[in-house]
């Protein structure tokens, strides 16, 4: 199964102090994490401040698609994840098997 250790982070279209990391589900279902200033996650300089590594980031904004890129879920985002959260999110949505 996936973990947080396999999501492949860059910087963000956003450009510096942010990142973003993509991880594809077996099933179809997209997680996006990132980072960053303004942006649900905290780093070594705060929360909502700048991440230019992932290394800096104790928590991060998790968004996840269909695969159809509709957002799941109630809410659009999920904010402040930790590492460990968004290992409990990739075994949830790891199961759902959608269309």
């Amino acid at each position: 199964m996936k973990t947080f250790d396999d999501l492949k982070f860059k910087k963000h279209r956003l450009g510096k102090g942010h990142i973003q990391g993509l991880l594809m589900l077996d099933n179809g279902i997209e997680l996006s994490v990132v980072a960053g200033s303004g942006m649900y996650s905290a780093g070594k300089d705060g929360v909502r401040g700048e991440v230019n590594n992932v290394k800096d980031a104790s928590s991060f904004e998790v968004a996840i698609f269909d695969q159809d890129g509709e957002f799941i879920g109630d809410d659009m985002v999920l904010g402040w994840q930790s590492r460990e959260d968004i290992n409990k999110l990739i075994k949830k949505f790891s199961w759902k098997h959608l269309k």
